[in-house]
């Protein structure tokens, strides 16, 4: 099936902000040719915010020399629960070897969505880091998607969404969070 082309510009989601919105950020959201260091910028993450809606800028494009840092959309989520729940439904084992604290969260948030029927591909449902909450302990999200994914077919639908929302008890709306190791604009390459 030929996938029909969507420019960026126009993409419209619940997650983005909306067509020629502005906002105002702060390094690491916002492009500079030099790149800070994680020392210049750890006071600011460790108070930092996840976004609601995504900022325009941070939707890659082509047009431009400079890919922005990955965007994770998604909640955070407590490693303890997840590892508690992977050791109580017998998920830690697979074809005769102990899995890793990873794969176990993994696995356990693989089984959560399929038991609540949310439906969500697990090539791109994943537990991974962010450096929102600064690096003191890690913090986990469950990340539904990316900034980079945006033009995917199989990305959730609210319903989906909203029933691994419950499915975890989260009470808060998803947000985007930034990833805990491409945080910062490169060059694309080619």
């Amino acid at each position: 099936m030929m996938e029909i082309y969507q420019s960026s510009r126009t993409l419209d989601l619940p997650s983005l902000d909306p067509p020629s919105t502005k906002r105002k950020l702060h390094r690491p959201f916002a492009f500079s040719k030099v790149r800070p260091r994680y020392d210049q910028i750890k006071d600011y993450l460790a108070s930092a915010e996840p976004f609601l809606t995504l900022p325009r800028l941070l939707v890659p494009s082509r047009r431009v020399k400079y890919k922005p840092p990955v965007m994770r959309y998604g909640w955070r989520v407590s490693q303890d629960f997840l590892l508690d729940y992977a050791r109580t439904k017998r998920l830690t084992r697979k074809w005769g070897r102990d899995l890793t604290e990873y794969e176990r969260m993994d696995r356990a948030l693989a089984t959560i969505n399929k038991k609540c029927g949310a439906s969500m591909s697990d090539v791109i449902l994943q537990v991974q880091t962010t450096l929102l909450d600064g690096m003191g302990c890690r913090t986990f999200v469950i990340s539904m998607y990316t900034n980079y994914q945006l033009k995917r077919t199989d990305l959730p639908s609210q319903d989906g969404i909203e029933r691994l929302q419950r499915a975890f008890g989260f009470e808060e709306p998803p947000s985007w969070f930034l990833d805990g190791l491409e945080w910062q604009w490169s060059r694309w390459s080619y």
